[in-house]
């Protein structure tokens, strides 16, 4: 009969045309009857009757390396598991009889054995299924009689369940998206898979790459390894997740020191094998020791192997310890024995491998070790017929007395059991699309009346709602599958995020071979267990401890928890995987050739420090570098230098000092006790009193020199000092002015020569220094006494007075004009009478004042000596 379909015809027409060209394109569908299949030929799908059909692509054997059959073995945890927890799901969801209300789950479960051309060819199941069951009242026949479905068990596919890998999701969501048929995947972590332009109907159980390649980045900040390698596979999973990683490295200040791209094919695989080890080996203390993996699981045993023959590793070799340190996504398989069998074992050694913080669910595991031959949850699947050939080698249907072990008599043995890992995140996809299912239902199908019986769909003929026949995908996927929110089966939290990703959680796990666990045993005891969210074993539980894997942190975005103790390195130093040794305090990084991590050290200034990595500064006149060259500190406050009572080049000038005040005041002493005699009279008793005084002052300054410097202090020196002297000098230079002018006078006349009374000399005296005091003054109220901070040195702070020390030559000037004076007149009356004979020891004392004067300025200020060795050299001068 000949219909013609009024809705939609031309959107259909264009799909059919689509698929046909899928079909030519891709290989034959290799398709077979699930209950009279012999059991040695390879099963392609099974369904399961429902009256919602939910799909499912799952890995359930590896892709062929040759030959025309596109399937190779069949794959027991990430295969023939995933397909069990999905059944496992459905029929949780179908035994809450008030879940769905009248609806029964169904299943169209596909093999994509890992091949994305074969998954996409197999996924045409899907469209043929959509196809075919269109509304049948939307149909009109040319003799108006009522149209007929030709199939009453072909049924639209709400909803699809895989794939597992990202290269086979892909290309499910590029066909699904055409049908607006939701996909949910439990394994594909691909981080393009978020975009919404492109996939507008993907959801996934799982979080993205970026979240996994973030982590990673995290680790190696954490401890210390910026300077990494690379190595991914030539697919979407091992280039997207790489390209993440470079991203996410870069924010940490991690550089790539060798990226590799393992190809597919043998001879391009060992190549590049031979070009990591050869740049990788760590024979020196620096280089990259650590090498990220994103790449596919298939990869990683024969990279293992080529990686330990390449690098000559051996039970107690010495090279072993510069093996690599393997830091690898969670396309490590911790259940696939090839990763660690044999050799393999001393390359996987030490690897750090995150996993999907996944927990196991023990009411699954009980589920799977119950299913045995003939019971009807083990034949609906038809792989565990196959599964059990392979595993047990036995077959199915050997006579009871063959010598053959007979598949019907063996049953699962729970020991040595580990679900796959992912088995948790394909139920939660099954949860998400009943929740969805339920809520759609709620609302779209308000009105059903059949809740009574919840099998009464697949019972009886009448049509199910027709919302439910028919679902709107866009709706359906962005109104209710995104926003489900639900506690899974062993009571997590589950939601999506805005753009479909599952919750970004990650285990943290390192292999450690059994052997190393009896030899560590005791040590492991003591660890403190590392606190995973949601997750029920301890790292240091007995669990563990049986296992090579063992749990050693956990990660969720901004949270690194990692327990150190549980590393292979535990008690030793943490392994450098670095281009370049840090640099010694002091020394700042100069980077070779732009290379963020690779530099060589140059060492800063004595007073510069480090403002960063690379960059010294000098610290501010006064101020130092800290001990660690990060900042500078005030000298001032800590090492200010002034002269102290303590110092040698304090004491030794005030004992002379002292002893010359003593002296002096003795013969001031012998002086008032013999002040009448013709002697003393004779020598001028006035301007000697004031010569005996003025050296009391001037020996009385050297301890104003010696003194701390304040507005006191400064005052002196700049006052007191040039006054002491001038009293001195300005003594010296009336006495011998006198005795000059009496013998020069005598000689021509009798006449008493002008102010030779002791009355006119102390006046000529006084004035000479109230010149010198009040220059002083007039200087000290220009320019107020205070103190200073003075830097003769970089590295040194002296307290000094407010004026240069030049500035003392200004005061001392008026000082040496006396000085010349008296030593001109001390010249004038060398040849006086023998009772007038000290002018001879005022000569010989002015002369010797010359020289010290002359030979002081050199050194005090022509030398730029210590501070400490000045104040010593003018505290003798005075």
């Amino acid at each position: 009969m000949k219909c013609l379909h009024l809705r939609s015809y031309s959107m259909f027409s264009v799909l059919a045309v689509a698929t046909q060209v899928l079909v030519s394109a891709n290989l034959a569908a290799k398709t077979a009857d699930t209950q009279d299949l012999a059991p040695q030929e390879k099963v392609h799908q099974i369904r399961i009757p429902g009256d919602i059909l939910l799909g499912g692509v799952f890995p359930v054997h590896t892709k062929a390396s040759h030959g025309e059959d596109p399937c190779g073995e069949i794959a027991e945890t990430r295969g023939v598991h995933r397909v069990e927890a999905m059944l496992y799901a459905i029929d949780k969801i179908n035994e809450q009889k008030d879940f769905l209300r009248g609806y029964k789950l169904g299943a169209l479960i596909l093999d994509s054995c890992s091949n994305p051309s074969y998954a996409l060819n197999q996924s045409l199941e899907f469209v043929r299924d959509m196809i075919g069951s269109s509304d049948a009242s939307s149909y009109v026949c040319k003799d108006n009689s009522k149209p007929q479905r030709r199939s009453r068990d072909r049924k639209n596919v709400a909803a699809v369940v895989g794939g597992s890998y990202s290269s086979v999701s892909v290309q499910l969501a590029n066909l699904l998206r055409l049908f607006r048929i939701a996909q949910v995947s439990p394994a594909s972590t691909n981080s393009d898979l978020s975009d919404k332009n492109r996939f507008e109907f993907f959801a996934r159980t799982v979080p993205s790459d970026d979240y996994q390649a973030k982590a990673m980045a995290e680790i190696a900040a954490k401890f210390g390894w910026t300077y990494v390698s690379l190595v991914y596979s030539a697919d979407e999973y091992g280039e997207l997740g790489a390209d993440a990683f470079k991203k996410e490295a870069r924010k940490k200040g991690i550089c790539i020191a060798v990226e590799e791209r393992i190809q597919n094919k043998r001879k391009s695989f060992i190549e590049s094998i031979d070009n990591l080890v050869k740049k990788l080996q760590p024979e020196k203390s620096v280089g990259a020791r650590v090498v990220v993996l994103f790449v596919g699981t298939e990869y990683i045993p024969q990279l293992l192997h080529y990686t330990t023959e390449r690098m000559k590793l051996t039970t107690n070799s010495e090279n072993n310890k510069k093996k690599l340190i393997w830091m690898a996504s969670e396309s490590w398989d911790r259940n696939n024995a090839k990763y660690t069998e044999g050799v393999n074992q001393l390359a996987a050694e030490g690897a750090i491998v995150l996993m999907l913080a996944s927990q196991k669910v023990p009411d699954f595991d009980e589920y799977f070790l119950n299913l045995h031959p003939g019971s009807d949850k083990f034949e609906r699947n038809q792989w565990l017929r196959e599964l059990w050939q392979v595993k047990f080698k036995c077959e199915f249907g050997a006579p009871p007395e063959s010598s053959v072990n007979r598949c019907e008599d063996i049953r699962q043995p729970p020991e040595g059991f580990n679900a796959d890992d992912k088995v948790l995140y394909v139920i939660d996809a099954v949860y998400a699309i009943a929740h969805a299912l339920q809520a759609y239902k709620s609302i779209a199908c308000a009105d059903d009346a059949i809740e009574s019986h919840w099998f009464s769909r697949q019972s009886r003929e009448p049509e199910i709602c027709r919302a439910m026949q028919s679902i709107d995908g866009a709706e359906f996927y962005n109104n209710y599958l995104l926003k489900v929110n639900f506690e899974d089966v062993v009571g997590r939290k589950f939601h999506f995020s805005p753009q479909g990703d599952g919750p970004a959680n990650y285990t943290i796990l390192t292999y450690k071979p059994k052997n190393m666990h009896q030899k560590n045993q005791k040590m492991r005891r003591e660890l403190d267990p590392v606190p995973v969210a949601g997750s029920t074993t301890e790292p240091d539980s007995e669990a563990s401890l049986a296992s090579d894997y063992i749990e050693i942190g956990y990660w969720s975005e901004n949270n690194l928890i990692i327990n150190e103790k549980a590393l292979w390195w535990a008690g030793e130093a943490t392994p450098i995987s670095i281009c370049s040794k840090p640099c010694s305090v002091g020394y700042r990084k100069q980077h070779i050739k732009d290379e963020q991590c690779c530099w060589a050290c140059s060492r800063c200034e004595d007073f510069e420090y480090l403002v960063n990595e690379t960059h010294c500064a000098p610290c501010d006149m006064g101020w130092w570098p800290t001990k660690d060259r990060t900042l500078c500190y005030d000298m001032s406050k800590t090492k200010l230098k002034y002269m102290r009572w303590s110092s040698m080049y304090s004491i030794a000038p005030a004992i002379i000092a002292a002893i010359g005040i003593v002296l002096t005041i003795f013969v001031i002493v012998i002086y008032i006790l013999y002040n009448e005699t013709p002697v003393v009279k004779a020598s001028g008793r006035e301007l000697s009193y004031i010569l005996l005084i003025s050296m009391i002052m001037c020996y009385l300054m050297t301890f104003v020199l010696l003194s701390k410097p304040n507005i006191f202090v400064c005052a002196m020196k700049r006052a007191g000092i040039g006054f002491a002297f001038s009293c001195l000098y300005a003594a010296m230079f009336v006495k011998t002015n006198r005795i000059a002018r009496i013998f020069s006078m005598a000689g021509r006349s009798a006449q008493r020569p002008m102010f030779i009374s002791p009355i006119s000399q102390l006046v000529l005296t006084g004035i000479l220094a109230g010149i010198q005091l009040t220059g002083s003054l007039i200087w000290l109220w220009i320019v107020p006494p205070g103190s200073r901070h003075d830097y003769p040195r970089r590295d040194q702070v002296v307290l000094t007075c407010n004026v240069p020390d030049h500035h003392f030559l200004y005061s001392l000037a008026y000082d040496a004009l006396l000085i010349i004076l008296c030593t001109v007149y001390a010249v004038k009356t060398r040849k006086v009478p023998e009772n007038f004979n000290e002018t001879k020891w005022i000569g010989f004392a002015m002369y010797t004042t010359c020289v010290i004067w002359l030979s002081w300025i050199f050194f005090f200020f022509g030398t730029g000596s210590d501070f400490q060795v000045n104040y010593f050299e003018f505290s003798y001068a005075c």
